[in-house]
């Protein structure tokens, strides 16, 4: 009898096995970081090339490993940091489930070169396939470096399937950046294609902060120290006036360890009601203490989830501690009343006053008509004044054609809906989607072209981002100078913009640039067929048409034909219907 179970070769364990801990080039650098912060070391190093793809290099000046260890390392559950069951309720460790090796092995290349001393030599193991391949001996200092070459060089699926490399580079930062703000006590260096990204000494948490993230985010900082019988929290969040509604800096560590929860998420949220408008999102960098014995942190193969014992306690204990601090470091609006309100300075009674003067057009005729603007102009003039977004847009129909525009039984429903007839249908637009389908339109056909319609700004406007958000506007720059965007600084995690698309205003860039990087337009091929086409839909999102904006018979007319005349007037950017069309036949249906 044939059975229809089989057992799986140990090749294809490991294989599968690494899918679950190994996904992208950042899983690799997150687990061999965490095994050289478990080794005591001082100083890590990473190096890698191609965004990680061709190589992944972690060094250490840790304990480091003799040739037996070294030997033992790459096998399944093989690991120094636990010995017996009851270790799993006092881990103080990283690592405890001896598998990232392995892993990493079962999918890559490895290169181990270990020792325990200073004496000048190394052991080095070469694995491929899960399997040693040679062993050999090379100078070197106390601790280990593990080089990962090749990933997922025989899984070609699992490479077919990493994003772009800009986006692969965001994570590997991001993965970066827990793992050093985890440990300021530690000095950590990144270098890509033999090029310093990072070089953090060893530092306080507030110096760490600033040179992962800007220097003077300091500013925007209020620091949180608190201890209670359940847990400690320390740390720091973000003033109400510096938050943001979209990427915020939103970072957990739980005994050294970087965690998700959104339940505690949600308890610093609480802590902002009454400060913050309801859209904005806290950003926040804390830390948390608390016995070993009362969570647990075997619940997720990336160790990124912990179950607390007292969750619900730890929920209100960071949201008091949230709150005090944004209540002891006085984040409330402050009325400085030693200030006299009245008019500080005396009215000067001694100086002269002219006379007012009376100007007037000595060829002014009431009964002359020419030159006099008709009221359907001046009506268009502030259709335009009135909404500017809509204006731009509107631009792209001569006056003539506005002139000779035919007038049609427009019904505004619920400030949503623009009701229309044709010969024999009733249609019903979608206001919003009509508006972001012609904007969507008009801004691609500008960015494909490079026409570089731009508005001067008064005053230049400076932003600084993160090493990781910096990459991705770095990236698009060329993109925004298309769509009529003028820098006149790009370096150094700072940009200043002293010319904009007339479609934006100077105040809602920063949103713009947060709502690229949030949305990671670099990852467009799942999304669109372009960056441009990424890029244009994203503006037309987000400079959508204001529904409480009540618009006019002469607005919607103009929508109306607008529409009509794009190259796909049924459907939005987004693939949603702008439209639906009600037949005679299907109203009177309804009466019978």
């Amino acid at each position: 009898m044939n059975s229809t179970i089989n057992k799986l070769s140990f090749d294809l364990i490991n294989k599968i096995a690494a899918g679950e801990v190994i996904q992208r080039p950042s899983s690799v650098i997150k687990e061999l970081i965490e095994n050289s912060v478990d080794a005591e070391s001082t100083e890590i190093k990473l190096l890698i090339k191609d965004f990680g793809k061709t190589l992944i290099e972690v060094s250490d000046n840790g304990i480091g490993m003799n040739e037996k260890d070294i030997k033992l390392c790459f096998l399944k559950h093989t690991t120094s940091k636990i010995s017996k069951s009851s270790d799993l309720f006092s881990l103080t460790t990283n690592g405890f489930r001896g598998e990232a090796i392995s892993s990493i092995s079962s999918v890559a290349k490895i290169k181990i070169s270990s020792s325990t001393n200073n004496d000048g030599l190394r052991n080095v193991l070469f694995i491929e396939n899960g399997e040693i391949t040679k062993s050999a001996q090379e100078g070197g200092l106390k601790g280990t470096t593990i080089s990962v070459s090749s990933l997922f060089y025989n899984v070609p699926a699992r490479r077919k399937f990493l994003k772009s490399d800009s986006v692969e580079l965001r994570h590997i930062i991001s993965e970066f950046t827990k793992q050093s703000l985890c440990s300021p006590n530690l000095s950590f260096s990144f270098k890509h294609n033999n090029k310093d990204l990072f070089v953090l000494a060893k530092s306080k948490l507030m110096e760490r902060i600033g040179r992962l993230f800007s220097k003077n985010i300091d500013q925007k900082l209020v620091p949180i120290n608190e201890k209670t019988d359940i847990a400690s929290i320390s740390g720091y969040v973000f003033k109400p006036e510096f938050l943001k509604k979209t990427n915020p800096l939103q970072f957990f560590f739980v005994n050294g360890r970087y965690i998700r929860n959104g339940y505690l998420s949600h308890s610093i949220l609480t802590a902002y009601e009454g400060l913050i408008k309801p859209e904005l999102k806290p950003s926040f960098i804390l830390f948390i203490k608390t016995p070993a014995d009362q969570i647990d942190v075997n619940v997720h193969p990336n160790k990124i989830e912990i179950k607390f014992e007292n969750e619900s306690s730890l929920y209100s204990i960071i949201r008091s501690s949230v709150r005090h601090a944004l209540g002891k470091f006085n984040i409330t609006p402050n009325i400085d009343f030693s200030d006299d309100i009245n008019i500080s300075k005396p009215l000067n009674y001694d100086s002269k006053i002219s006379p007012p003067t009376v100007d007037f057009n000595n060829d002014y005729n009431p009964f002359r008509t020419s030159g006099i603007k008709s009221s359907e102009e001046i009506i268009v003039e502030n259709i335009e004044s009135k909404n500017e977004s809509l204006s731009y847009s509107m631009n792209m129909f001569s006056d003539d054609d506005l002139q000779n525009a035919t007038p049609h039984s427009n019904f505004n429903f619920l400030n949503k809906f623009i009701i229309t007839k044709t010969k024999s249908e009733l249609l019903i637009v979608n206001i919003k989607r009509a508006y972001q389908r012609i904007l969507y339109e008009r801004i691609l056909i500008e960015m494909n072209n490079k026409s570089n319609v731009s508005q001067t700004l008064l005053f230049p406007v400076k932003f600084n981002f993160s090493q990781t958000d910096f990459n991705i506007l770095f990236k698009l720059k060329e993109t925004l100078s298309h769509l009529g965007f003028i820098f006149e600084k790009f370096t150094k995690n700072q940009i200043e913009v002293s010319g904009i698309h007339p479609v934006f205003k100077h105040d809602e860039l920063e949103l713009f640039f947060n709502e690229m990087i949030e949305n990671e337009i670099l990852e467009f091929e799942n999304h669109s067929s372009s960056v441009n086409d990424h890029l244009a839909k994203l503006i037309c999102f987000s400079k959508s048409l204001k529904i409480n904006h009540l618009m006019n018979e002469k607005e919607q007319i103009l929508l109306m034909n607008q529409l009509f005349a794009c190259k796909d007037s049924k459907f939005s950017p987004d693939k949603k219907k702008i439209y639906v069309s009600i037949t005679e036949k299907e109203i009177n249906n309804r009466f019978k």
